[in-house]
């Protein structure tokens, strides 16, 4: 067996030292990946979005349980007159504006979103904006859940 010199230290990490701290890292990498990516970190666009899928899901429970039509009020700048945050701007795509050929974005001038007595929800296309950052999603028509959209081009 191999003595080491009187004095001579170890000096460093070992390799499995190395990999735990490089593994912690990752983890923490991810979940702030995560945290982010929805709305590229604006707490502004998160708030809005959190507003209509409130306004959306209270419209449709509503519907369900009495078994009548209801409406959200959509404008430019906010749901059913409760405004969004500042500098936050909606655009929307209807199917009223597909039947007519239109597939462009238009901002909402008080557009009557419907949700049937029957639970059915009106699938519209909502993009939000909020300086440089934006959002893209569409409320499916059988369940009123939001599914987040790549970007497109307007």
């Amino acid at each position: 067996m191999m003595r080491r010199p009187r004095g001579w230290e170890e000096k460093g990490f070992t390799l499995l030292e190395i990999m735990l701290a490089v593994g912690i890292g990752v983890v923490f990498m991810g979940g702030a990946a995560v945290f982010l990516s929805s709305t590229g970190g604006d707490k502004d666009l998160a708030k809005a979005r959190a507003q209509l899928e409130e306004a959306a899901g209270k419209a449709r429970e509503s519907a369900l349980g009495t078994g009548k039509a209801r409406r959200v009020i959509l404008g430019g700048r906010g749901v059913d007159g409760v405004p969004f945050p500042d500098g936050i701007e909606m655009l929307v795509v209807t199917p009223l504006e597909r039947s007519k050929g239109r597939n462009g974005w238009k901002t909402p001038e008080d557009y009557q979103w419907l949700f049937t007595g029957g639970g059915v929800v009106e699938p519209i296309r909502i993009l939000l904006k909020h300086g440089e950052n934006e959002e893209q999603f569409s409320f499916s028509a059988l369940t009123g859940e939001t599914v987040t959209e790549p970007r497109t081009k307007r």
